[in-house]
């Protein structure tokens, strides 16, 4: 019915047209292509729009510091529960409240976390890409926590948090409350669906893991002292590949 009226249309202004098909069907086709992206744009910011709610921009105003794990907004994709995905939204997660917050202009807009389960953000490549899943399992239950480390039988993940701590100092006589935010990350290793919290130690992570001599030795020959997320990462990727 759509390609009815749209030819309808096309033979009122150019009436010679209809006896040229392949320029038709290119006219046709852009015109379908078009209406359909704008549709899906739509539809995507209608998805998007209905669940949130917006939040006051100065409600940390005063406050030294910031909740946010990203100290500049990151554009990333947006995964529902029902697989829905919307791309290019600037986004940031901040650890208060632990959930993501778009950026719309001046505005500052909560997404309802009962409505994504992952948010992925763009990497130069999609190697780089980082995610950020909804977790299922206890301590970390409803937390969404940023995936570092992804195997074949462990999981490693971040648990960014942010919280306020108030102090009062005295200033020339006058007592003056100080406000300030407080970031702390811990990382978990799972396993078997059981996360187990873990410091970046040796000491702490070869016991977890097992094999002791095997790794050890591997981190004596690379030369890794295990104080770095990429010397995590060099770790269990040799873990996972040696089929311990």
């Amino acid at each position: 019915m759509l390609k009815l009226v749209i030819l309808f249309e096309i033979s009122k202004i150019y009436p010679n047209m209809l006896y040229s098909r392949p320029i038709l069907s290119f006219l046709l086709f852009s015109i379908l292509q078009l209406f359909f992206t704008v549709s899906l744009i739509a539809q995507e910011t209608d998805v998007l729009m209905t669940n949130t709610r917006g939040v006051e921009e100065d409600r940390y105003k005063g406050i030294k510091g910031s909740p946010y794990i990203y100290s500049e907004w990151q554009t990333g994709k947006i995964i529902s529960v029902d697989a829905d995905v919307i791309e290019g939204v600037p986004l940031n997660f901040n650890g208060e409240t632990n959930g993501f917050e778009i950026k719309k202009g001046n505005r500052y807009i909560e997404l309802d976390p009962q409505w994504y389960i992952r948010v992925i953000i763009d990497g130069k490549t999609p190697e780089e890409d980082v995610v950020f899943q909804k977790n299922f399992l206890p301590p970390l239950k409803n937390k969404f926590t940023r995936q570092v480390f992804k195997g074949k039988d462990i999981t490693i993940v971040e648990d960014f948090t942010a919280k306020i701590e108030t102090t009062t100092i005295n200033n020339v006589g006058k007592n003056e409350v100080i406000k300030k935010f407080y970031s702390k990350t811990k990382y978990y290793l799972i396993k078997d669906r059981k996360p187990t919290l873990f410091k970046l130690k040796k000491k702490v992570l070869l016991p977890l893991l097992g094999h002791e001599k095997e790794l050890e030795q591997f981190l004596k020959k690379e030369k890794i002292k295990l104080n770095k997320e990429k010397d995590l990462i060099r770790l269990l990727t040799f873990y996972e590949e040696s089929g311990f």
